[in-house]
């Protein structure tokens, strides 16, 4: 059977081949049939290797679907050729995705996307055309969810600002981060994605509830962590809380918290409505009284005071705490053993925002503090 089809060539030839050299007696055969058949063993070989997918023959894509070319991939020798097209002769797929009827026919076939991300060269081309692909494979979900699901690929994209600031805001790459691990993953250990993330509302919004691990990478990082909180300050002030109490509720983030002074600078000067929200819903507020000397200073007593209440009143099996800094520091020694950020006398943690943080009984020279606890 005749055929213009190159693929139907060599698969004809090489059945004719393999017939003509199982049937030759070697054994009793003469000169002249050893070298005609030695000559088609050769030519089998050069045509089973033969590359049959070139600028050329992708022109052939253009006739077929999504679905056609998987189903022409399917076959061993095919694919193998593809895949060999995608290393050593990358510049060529390059170039097709790049052709507005050739992309959404590769993007949109399952073999020979899962290819094209497992080639090297082409992750190394992805990464500089980040930006460019985001909303093509947003627009297909098989081809959206094989990449959400290629960690090597998700790093090249969060590594890309202008990439990370074209997924935040859509739907299709939210869910399919969200849904795949390796993505996220990605995000959390770039900074650039993270701080992208911590920009954007749409992405705090739709990722805080399923995307727990990202957020405790992201509270870790200062200038993340400052624009995140100041965001969810944001929230508070119009009265949508459902954010931080989340947050907080995740020992991660917690233990991320505790470890980031910078998000104290952030509560003290810009987070006004998130302080007052935490102090009203998440502090256990009491009240101790302390005898001292009403010679000493009122600062000095407060520190005092509030040294005693931090190592003794909450000590061992007690919760933890999340503190804000001020300008002189003094050091909490606590009986847990865990490492909190330095403490000061005019600790903002410490007692009610519109009162004072501590007061005089003239008539038994004690010393009375509200101590606000903020419980882990």
């Amino acid at each position: 059977m005749s055929s213009t089809n190159l693929a139907d060539f060599r698969d004809q030839y090489i059945a004719r081949a393999k017939t003509l050299l199982q049937g030759t007696d070697l054994a009793n055969a003469d000169s002249k049939t050893l070298i005609l058949t030695g000559a088609v063993f050769g030519g089998l070989d050069k045509v089973i290797n033969a590359p049959l997918i070139g600028r050329d023959t992708l022109a052939l894509f253009d006739a077929m679907t999504s679905a056609d070319i998987d189903v022409w991939l399917a076959d061993a020798s095919h694919r193998s050729v593809w895949q060999r097209l995608c290393s050593d002769e990358a510049k060529t797929i390059q170039v097709a995705l790049q052709d507005d009827v050739l992309r959404p026919k590769l993007l949109g076939s399952t073999l020979a996307w899962t290819d094209i991300l497992a080639s090297s060269v082409m992750q190394t081309w992805i990464q500089t055309k980040a930006a460019y692909l985001v909303p093509y494979i947003a627009a297909i979900p098989g081809c959206l969810t094989l990449t959400a699901s290629s960690r090597t690929t998700m790093d090249k994209f969060a590594s890309v600002q202008a990439a990370m600031t074209l997924i935040y805001p859509s739907t299709n790459w939210l869910n399919a981060i969200a849904a795949n691990t390796p993505a996220q993953d990605a995000i959390g250990a770039s900074l650039i994605a993270l701080r992208e993330l911590a920009k954007s509302s749409v992405a705090m919004n739709a990722m805080y509830t399923k995307l727990t691990t990202i957020m405790v990478y992201l509270f870790a990082d200062i200038t993340a962590a400052i624009d995140a909180w100041n965001f969810v300050s944001s929230e508070i002030t119009a009265g949508r809380t459902t954010l931080a109490t989340t947050f907080f509720g995740d020992a991660g983030i917690r233990t991320a918290l505790h470890g980031n002074t910078g998000i104290t600078t952030a509560l003290n000067t810009t987070a006004t409505a998130l302080y007052q929200w935490l102090f009203t819903n998440k502090m256990t507020v009491f009240q101790r009284t302390y005898a001292a000397s009403t010679a000493q200073s009122g600062a000095a007593i407060g520190g005092k005071i509030l040294m005693l209440a931090m190592s003794g009143a909450y000590s061992g099996a007690g919760p933890s705490y999340f503190y804000l800094t001020g300008t002189s520091s003094q050091a909490l020694a606590a009986a847990t053993g865990a490492s909190y950020i330095t403490l000061t006398t005019a600790h903002k943690a410490v007692g009610s925002q519109n009162g004072p943080l501590y007061f005089t009984d003239a008539s038994t020279g004690s010393y009375y503090m509200t101590l606000g606890y903020l419980v882990i």
